[in-house]
């Protein structure tokens, strides 16, 4: 007489092949089930790096590094410029990074924001604030390399003149003959 039936026999083989995966998968410090119940002690403070374009300083790319993800959270990054606005739903990478694309017009002020829901309340942890400042006229990295083009070819030119100075010297010295 059979007790167990193929299927049931097949699901509890498939049960105890998983059940160490999912025993170690409970048991590990990076756990799913941490994210159920953030607190604000757990999650690290938001990083802010922007890239600017030499050319165009309108266009910047903000990278906000958030370093944990709650399952109850959400990440924006805030423009202080001629209309404060935040944007949310940024492209994230790993969950952990985002990045977020603005047009704007220095000066203005950005700052990550990691909004953390806890038990129905609200908590915020912000970046430093990142100002980007409007500078008028040339870039200090051009100014920086046409003065090394510059002396380089002062000291070019005064190298041609000190060999000629001194071949001519050189020249009256020998009294050459024409025959």
């Amino acid at each position: 007489m059979k007790i167990f039936s193929p299927l049931i026999c097949d699901s509890m083989r498939q049960l105890y092949v998983l059940l160490p995966a999912l025993w170690s998968l409970i048991n590990s410090s990076h756990s799913l089930f941490d994210d159920y119940h953030p607190s604000m002690t757990d999650a690290p403070v938001p990083i802010i790096t922007v890239y600017q374009q030499m050319g165009d300083r309108e266009h910047v790319i903000v990278l906000c590094s958030f370093g944990r993800r709650f399952i109850e959270s959400s990440f924006q990054l805030s423009v202080d410029y001629e209309q404060n606005y935040t944007l949310k739903n940024p492209a994230c990478i790993a969950h952990e990074m985002c990045v977020f694309n603005i047009t704007v017009r220095p000066p203005v002020s950005l700052t990550c924001i990691h909004e953390i829901i806890t038990f129905g309340n609200d908590s915020y942890l912000l970046s430093e604030t990142y100002v980007l400042e409007h500078h008028d006229g040339v870039s200090s990295f051009y100014i920086g390399f046409f003065s090394f083009i510059v002396v380089g070819l002062i000291i070019m030119t005064a190298a041609v003149i000190v060999t000629n100075i001194r071949s001519n010297a050189q020249d009256s010295n020998n009294d050459y003959v024409d025959v």
